[in-house]
């Protein structure tokens, strides 16, 4: 088998919205491929034989730098338009007179490389933008960044018909990649590190300029300097985490020495969020599955209160010198407790302990550290604590051992579980000093293995050769390995002789280079399934210092381990983030199961503690919790009489909010303005949000304000590991006459065929397209300059600046696209089709206006109209009975859930699961309850992801199969329910109409009188 190939999806919807977020800033943006001129010196001949060297020629070669036509009222309108649609605040950032900066926020693990990358392809293939540069804040991210643009070239070559992209790191060594940059007309990307030209600009009286980036050479046109060409070609600026970027004054003024056309931000989690454009937050990140579920497997200990204690918490300088410890102190009533003191230089422990005789041999503090990465505390007897380490603590070498020991039984039980989907399951062990891994002795090359390593071997040995394991893996017919020595390795820097070191807390500097391209090189090999031939395959526990702490990570990363002796440099949201991407298989495609999607972090603190502190942070960093905005409502959809629709807006969502804050359903002021209080969450629950009376009547309002609202309020959810059970098949209920007669009904397949009524289309596509905003005429800057060009570089000097209106009639310096390819290309109709709904439409005279708003104004409408007729023309054909679902479909391979999180359990023995597993707590959870109560219900289940119905628009998976019966015991009345938040017809029209294809499904199945398919809010009764 060759190397695995990371397989990449072109249509997930939210990268997709990401990407037209910022592509619809520059919305009446004309192709524009702005030149400039600059010299180079042609080389000569001298040194040739029977030649002689002519003087040096002067000539001249052109640069290509991009231009941007749209004037700022236009780009004011875009951004607002684009906040609207994504229900974020309209904001006016004018950066020093222009409308600049734009911020795009995305929850580690969703993508943001991709979706920058793919925004580039997207802004050269609207509007002709050719030069980006992306700045990046680390090494690590660096690497990531390069790798990412390796493994996704072909799929971007795919998508763009082989639009030539040119990526490269810059080098100060290799500069001629600059002077391509500047004359190469096709896309260019130079990734570029802050450090490497955010120096000081002025000039030393002796040395010059000692920053290459800013340094003129005669490798460059013209003896110019990098900063020089860069700048001339005004390129798009896109800053990966910015919050690490340009968070300094010296940082911003690097920036700007870029000269962009404009800057795009991407972050989890910004610190200052300039025009946000986009927002994908945790909540919602973890709701729909784009990355991992959490669970935290905590691992604690008692306290042993024998002998003497130290931990150093903190130190500060605020007010002198001073420390906060943990130690053991002495009780009036006898025992000991643990507690936190404050300590100066010359406390006594045994004075601060309350005379603990433990402390008498001279635990008095001799001298405090409080300077950032050099925090400690130090005593009379020689104990140097640093921050976060701790003295005399058994249980610490034993709680290690616990999580190390922990993390194999949860890798083992993971891998087990997974080698049959065809995923390899790695873990990850993060610690702060490699010798804690790996022991070098003397000045060769010589080393052993550390205390972690030879520990990690001491506990696989011991749990793999224990006859639990061995039974488990031998009955599943999968060989279990029994050395551990080729399952573990460390990912390290490495110094000029190869060996490991501990990285900076920075792990911005070239020594750790190494570290990171060993990560990325491997990611491929780290995911492959080991074959025999390779062993770097077989590695499956990855060791890595805890100072890499952001820009890679491993999708097939499933554990997550922290051990750190002294002060922990990962943030909590930084661990996750190194497993949160979705796994892939052995084909490089990804799983997106939630069941499996499941990342593990062993803890050795507790799970209330740690979620809690999770929480925190993703607050810290901006994010809050159950809480409603004014502008939370504005992409709510209108639906008029006439059938046309139209967005809520900013206006009136902040109308609806605050007829919330009046009804006193949110708090009003304070830092916890907006939060939504018990009140709001139970009316919303019960469809009963009171509204303002200009859209209180609208209908489908209601329902969809209802549905923010309990979004909104929702937590995240972070697992509990010692809540977790396994949902197994109940046999009983599986075999009972009442199950196994719905079973015969549901288990029938069909096939489906479209016969669409073309004029019906055309009719509704007609209707939509008339309903659908006026596209405004958009305004273009005029601009006349001058270029100079001199030693300092090149210039424009700017002589007139015109604002005007695009008239229709008005002749275009570009070539309009074929509005029939492009609409063909979105909507999936015959030429002659969009053809036929153009000219019916009367609207084709706002083609020329601005075409691209145009023609996404008008696909949307035609795929709207395409919703509606789908189930009309769909007809279903029952299959042979050969090819029905069998009862393999409803068994459950270890499939596990957590109690009160996810899954319930059924109080009464007719669930055909042991435990109910819910996506929504809101919905399902009650309607599952519901049922099990009910006395009427003989038997019910929820239906699994793999009974599906297909439809034209998707796979279709029902929510419940149950039956009623009657006193006498005889009659039943069997169901297959979609149990949604809304009723029917008010929900999404694509869902709406899987829903009707699913009816036509049944009808085709002619399951008689007694089988009902319908949508519930909630169960009702309906046996007759």
């Amino acid at each position: 088998m060759g190397q695995l190939t990371f397989k990449y999806s072109a249509d997930q919807q939210y990268q997709l919205d990401a990407i037209d977020a910022v592509c619809d800033l520059f919305r009446g943006q004309e192709f524009l491929d702005a030149r400039f001129m600059t010299d180079l010196a042609a080389p000569t001949q001298e040194g040739i034989p029977g030649i002689a060297a002519p003087a040096q020629q002067q000539i001249f070669s052109v640069g290509h730098a991009n231009g941007l036509r749209v004037s700022a009222r236009q780009l004011e309108e875009n951004l607002h338009a684009v906040q609207e649609r994504n229900n974020l605040p309209a904001t006016r950032d004018l950066t020093g007179g222009r409308l600049r900066d734009f911020s795009v926020e995305m929850e580690t693990g969703t993508g943001k490389t991709y979706v920058y990358t793919r925004t580039i392809y997207e802004l050269n293939r609207r509007y002709g933008l050719t030069k980006f540069v992306i700045v990046v804040p680390s090494v690590a991210i660096r690497e990531g960044v390069r790798k990412s643009f390796e493994s996704t070239k072909s799929h971007f070559e795919g998508l763009y018909d082989h639009t030539p992209l040119e990526c490269f790191v810059y080098d100060s060594s290799r500069l001629g990649a600059i002077t391509n940059f500047a004359v190469s007309s096709s896309i260019q990307v130079m990734i570029i590190n802050i450090g490497a030209f955010n120096k000081e600009l002025d000039k030393d009286a002796k040395k010059g300029v000692t920053n290459i980036f800013h340094r003129p050479s005669e490798k460059l046109i013209g003896g110019r300097s990098p900063q020089e060409l860069v700048s001339s070609c005004n390129p798009i600026v896109i800053i990966d985490e910015p919050q690490s970027v340009d968070n300094t004054a010296k940082a911003q003024h690097a920036i700007d020495t870029l000269n962009p056309l404009f800057v795009l931000r991407y972050s989890a989690t910004h610190r200052k969020r300039l025009n946000m454009v986009y927002q994908l937050g945790p909540v919602e990140a973890f709701q729909r599955h784009l990355v991992k579920g959490i669970v935290v497997d905590s691992v604690q200990s008692q306290a042993d209160l024998n002998g003497a204690f130290v931990r150093l918490d903190s130190v500060d300088n605020k007010s002198g010198y001073a420390a906060k410890l943990t130690i053991d102190s002495r009780e009036e009533r006898g025992g000991q407790k643990r507690k936190r003191v404050t300590v100066r230089t010359g406390a006594d422990l045994y004075q601060k302990s309350n005379e603990n005789a433990d402390y008498e041999d001279g635990w008095i503090v001799s001298n405090i550290g409080t300077e950032p990465g050099q925090e400690f505390v130090e005593f009379e007897n020689g104990t140097y604590l640093e921050l976060g380490e701790s003295h005399g603590d058994p249980e610490s070498d034993a709680v290690k051992r616990a999580q190390i020991a922990e993390t194999i039984e949860d890798h083992l039980d993971r891998q087990l579980r997974l080698r049959p989907l065809g995923i390899k399951v790695l873990s990850l062990f993060f610690i702060d000093k490699v010798e804690k891994y790996r022991v070098y002795e003397g000045k060769g090359g010589d080393w052993r293995k550390g205390e972690y390593a030879q520990i990690f071997e001491d506990e696989y040995r011991r749990i793999a050769g224990s006859q639990k394991w061995r039974r488990r893996y031998e009955r599943a017919g999968v060989e279990l390995p029994q050395d551990p020595e080729p399952l573990h390795a460390g990912y390290f820097a490495q110094d000029g002789k190869g060996k490991f070191k501990d990285t900076k807390e920075s792990a911005s500097t070239n020594a750790d280079t190494s570290a990171f391209e060993l990560i990325m090189r491997k990611k491929e090999t780290l995911v492959s399934l080991p074959d025999g031939r390779d062993p770097e395959k077989d590695v499956c526990f990855i060791w890595s210092h805890s100072a890499l702490k952001e820009g890679w990570d491993n999708p097939n990363v499933f554990q997550i381990c922290t051990l750190v002796e002294t002060r922990d440099t990962l943030t909590k949201r930084q661990k996750i983030g190194r497993g949160l991407r979705l796994p892939v298989n052995n084909e490089g495609e990804r799983c997106l199961d939630p069941d499996v999607n499941v990342l593990t972090v062993i803890s050795n603190e507790s799970y209330r503690d740690f979620a809690r502190g999770l929480q925190r942070e993703f607050e810290e960093g901006g994010y809050r919790f159950g809480v409603l905005s004014p502008e939370s409502f504005t992409s709510l959809v209108l639906r008029g009489p006439d059938g046309g629709e139209e967005m809520l807006g900013h206006e009136r969502s902040k109308r609806v909010y605050e007829t919330l804050e009046e009804r006193g359903l949110v708090e009003a002021s304070g830092s916890k303005r907006g939060a939504i209080k018990p009140e709001l969450k139970a009316a919303a629950e019960k469809g009963e949000v009171p509204l303002p009376e200009e859209v209180a009547d609208v209908e489908g309002v209601q329902e969809q304000v209802c549905g923010i609202v309990l979004h909104k309020a929702e937590r995240l959810q972070i697992r509990d590991k010692s809540k977790e059970v396994e949902v197994e098949l109940e046999k009983d209920v599986s075999a009972d006459p009442a199950f196994q007669a719905l079973w015969e009904r549901i288990r029938q397949t069909t096939r489906f065929e479209m016969n669409v009524d073309t004029d019906d289309l055309v009719a509704r596509a007609v209707e939509g397209v008339r309903q659908m905003p006026r596209v405004k005429p958009v305004e273009v800057l005029s601009m006349s300059a001058g270029l100079n060009v001199g030693d300092s570089g090149v210039s424009a000097n700017e002589k007139s600046v015109r604002t005007s209106l695009v008239r229709t009639d008005a002749a275009h310096v570009y070539d309009l696209p074929d509005p029939l390819s492009e609409l063909q290309d979105r909507v999936g109709l015959t030429r002659g089709t969009i053809a036929r709904i153009l000219e019916g439409s009367g609207r084709m005279g706002e083609f020329k206006v601005d075409p691209m708003t145009f023609l996404s104004q008008v696909a949307e409408r035609i795929e709207a109209a395409k919703n509606q007729v789908v189930a009309k023309g769909i007809k279903y054909t029952r299959l042979p009975e050969s090819q029905w679902y069998t009862m393999d479909v409803l068994a459950v391979n270890d499939l596990r859930a957590y109690l009160g999180q996810n899954a319930w359990e059924p109080l009464h023995h007719k669930s055909l699961y042991s435990y109910v597993v819910y996506d929504s707590s809101s919905i399902e959870k009650p309607y599952a309850v519901a049922l099990d109560r009910a006395e009427e219900v003989r038997v019910f289940a929820k239906l699994p992801s793999k009974f599906k119905i297909d439809t034209p628009l998707g796979s279709y998976n029902p929510d419940w199969a149950y039956v009623e019966e009657g006193e006498d015991g005889h009659q039943r009345v069997y169901f297959v329910v979609e149990t949604k938040g809304k009723q029917r017809g008010q929900n999404r029209p694509t869902e709406e109409a899987k829903i009707s294809c699913a009816e036509k499904h049944f009808e085709a199945l002619d399951l008689g009188d007694d089988f009902h398919y319908d949508v519930e809010v909630e169960y009702h009764y309906a046996h007759a």
